[in-house]
């Protein structure tokens, strides 16, 4: 009896062990098996690299320019008198030069990072002079230009330059608009067109990467001890230019004429042209020929005029850079956005109003 009792208590009790167990026991638990959470990704795991989508523009120093696109500077010769004004898709040139040609009038050479940065609508073309040729050849430039004076062309044939003539086979990279030729004249209808002015350059066999270094560096940058919040610069008798600062958007407006009686220059869409910097080269003008002018473009004095504020630099070109420094000889760094350059004879240093 006592051994019926102690058998029947052992089987309780293995049977108690047994529930124990199997309650302890998962059978997705095998040794191959990972752990429940096993799943869920890891922080590491998670974490991807994104290549990044711009590079900083050289002109300009923003990182706008979508790797794609990264090309050599683009130029184009913009008519500036008053049929030619107001200029269409002007606005969207990264860096401008203003200099005096014949008869007190002034071009605009509008240069632009890379021809997919191009409106579909640039101009009036006009023909190409020699002092633009050979900054365009120091920035490593394609040069775009409608014809030339007698001494532009012959200067294009030996320059370090690659170039497109407007008026030649384009390829439809430019054309006449015919509104353009009803209400201005057939001699101010020429334009650009950027959707087929790559494509134009890649038929040329150009070289589309960039060949020349920045004329100036962008970042942290000396702010003048001059004036710099109204600034006036004579190009000749019949040609003055002026900016006003606007301290809420850092950026200054131009203008055509002086501070007290001038325009504001506008693009075709209404846009006025504004830029973040501004640099004044002095240098020598004198006749290429009777009826064309040239400036030595070798080395001279200049002014820079940033966050309303100006100082005094230098600026040295050869065929392979133009290049801007502070007085005592340092790369210049600007601030990073637009920038307008006037280049005007030294006779006008004096008439330069900053205030």
């Amino acid at each position: 009896m006592l051994n019926k009792k102690i058998r029947q208590g052992i089987a309780a009790a293995c049977c108690l062990c047994l529930v124990f167990l199997s309650s302890c026991f998962n059978p997705q638990d095998t040794a191959g098996s990972e752990p429940e959470n096993s799943s869920a990704p890891t922080a590491e795991q998670t974490t991807t690299t994104t290549a990044p989508k711009f590079k900083a523009n050289p002109l300009t120093g923003i990182e706008d320019v979508k790797i794609a696109d990264w090309e050599r500077p683009v130029a184009f010769m913009i008519g500036n008198n008053d049929k030619s004004r107001p200029q269409l898709g002007i606005e969207k040139a990264d860096m401008y030069f203003e200099a005096e040609t014949e008869g007190g009038i002034t071009r605009i050479m509008a240069v632009f990072a890379g021809a997919a940065r191009v409106p579909e609508k640039l101009g009036p073309i006009r023909s190409a002079r020699t002092p633009f040729i050979k900054i365009a050849e120091s920035l490593g430039a394609i040069y775009c230009h409608a014809g030339g004076s007698r001494a532009g062309l012959a200067f294009l044939k030996t320059a370090d330059v690659d170039s497109i003539n407007a008026l030649g086979s384009s390829g439809g990279a430019f054309d006449r608009d015919d509104t353009l030729k009803k209400t201005k004249g057939t001699e101010y209808s020429l334009l650009a067109h950027g959707s087929k002015l790559l494509a134009r350059i890649k038929t040329l066999k150009f070289k589309t990467q960039p060949l020349k270094p920045s004329p100036f560096g962008f970042g942290e940058t000396t702010i003048g001890s001059g004036a710099g919040s109204r600034v006036q610069v004579r190009f000749s008798g019949a040609q003055t230019v002026s900016f006003q600062y606007d301290t809420q958007t850092k950026l200054y407006s131009k203008y055509n004429g002086t501070l007290e009686k001038g325009t504001a220059h506008k693009s075709y869409s209404g846009k006025t042209l504004t830029v973040s910097n501004i640099i004044i080269m002095y240098d020598e003008i004198y006749w290429e020929n009777e009826t064309t002018k040239d400036f030595r473009l070798v080395s001279g004095n200049g002014v820079l005029v940033s966050g309303g504020a100006s100082r005094q630099i230098r600026w040295n070109r050869n065929k392979d850079r133009l290049q801007f420094a502070e007085r005592d000889g340092t790369p210049l760094n600007i601030s990073p956005g637009k920038t307008y350059i006037c280049l005007t004879d030294l006779s006008n240093i004096d008439k330069t109003m900053l205030a």
